[in-house]
């Protein structure tokens, strides 16, 4: 079955995320992206991998007994060549967005201990779980015992230690902010499935060698993650490192049954339910079939907070 992406939707995504991604999420306006006040994340941009455009396997082989219902049928979807980050978005590289925002810190918090004390109202409710009421969703949990940045001399920061580390317990909304922030979006989910399994359709990242703690980030207390990048042999032929396991990562795409339609509105930035992540993880799904490339089934899918298991990577045409 072959089904063409529609760019006009893509298009869209890219260019209202960081305002409607959710619809009762309001974020505050980043000031425009500037290279020299995030130089993490300009160099991320710029080593973006160029994935080609094809006709890519979707979903698991008919028959493979490995298969979720979910990933089935197995399908074809033709995309236009893009480029994706080739690492998950870290700590530090996160935390130059939220210095980019109209919300300004005070004191010092490690990451997990942040108070109304370090995030100034109305709008704590975006950085702190605890907050009540809460008109939306957060930015990032601040204080989720799992986050890894704070606020240090009156600044985000990464925690030390952990400046190259996966970020977590950041919301869908907030991770599609950042892309566009960054002058990119979150990948679709084919795009991503795409990207980790290449047009022949590998079954891991990797290829067919059996999972093993030297291709993947697959096992470690909740909140203990490990700096991206750091099992290169996992890496896809193009370059792309943690496809499987370390975090989870976001993408646009709500959670519907395949197979896949960009025209069917499951890529509306603005429709609720719950979005698709992708890759499995160090935590909760660190089991070979969870980390399988066509695997869709995540842990949680709640678009509206931040998880410890949940990261994301950027995407751009």
């Amino acid at each position: 079955m072959m089904i063409t992406a529609a760019t006009s939707v893509l298009l869209m995504l890219a260019g209202t995320l960081a305002q409607a991604a959710a619809p009762t999420v309001a974020l505050p306006a980043a000031a425009s992206f500037n290279a020299a006040i995030a130089p993490l994340s300009a160099r991320q941009h710029a080593a973006m991998v160029r994935i080609p455009a094809g006709d890519y396997p979707i979903g698991a082989p008919a028959g493979d007994p490995r298969a979720a219902a979910d990933a089935q049928p197995a399908h074809h979807v033709r995309l236009g060549s893009f480029r994706i980050d080739r690492t998950e978005v870290t700590n530090a590289q996160f935390a130059e967005y939220l210095n980019a925002l109209p919300v300004k810190p005070v004191g010092t918090a490690a990451g997990g201990k942040a108070t109304t004390a370090n995030i100034p109202s109305p709008q704590a409710y975006l950085f702190l779980e605890s907050v009540r009421p809460r008109p939306g969703g957060t930015i990032i949990g601040l204080d989720d015992l799992e986050a890894r940045v704070g606020v240090r001399d009156g600044r985000f920061a990464a925690d030390k230690g952990y400046e190259n580390n996966p970020v977590a317990e950041v919301s869908w909304a907030a991770a599609g902010a950042y892309c566009a922030w960054r002058g990119g979006r979150l990948p679709t989910e084919v795009e991503w499935e795409a990207a980790a399994r290449g047009l022949q359709g590998r079954p891991w990242p990797w290829g067919d060698a059996p999972l093993s703690a030297e291709l993947a980030v697959i096992s470690g207390r909740a909140g203990e993650t490990t700096a991206v990048g750091s099992v290169p042999k996992g890496a896809t032929p193009e370059g792309l490192l943690d496809m499987a396991g370390s975090l989870a990562e976001w993408t646009s795409s709500l959670y519907r049954p395949y197979p896949y339609r960009a025209d069917d509105g499951r890529e509306d930035p603005a429709a609720t339910g719950e979005r698709v992540t992708r890759g499995g993880e160090y935590f909760y799904q660190p089991t070979a079939d969870k980390l399988l490339a066509w695997h869709r089934t995540g842990f949680s899918r709640n678009p509206q907070g931040g998880h410890r298991h949940i990261g994301f990577r950027c995407a751009a045409d």
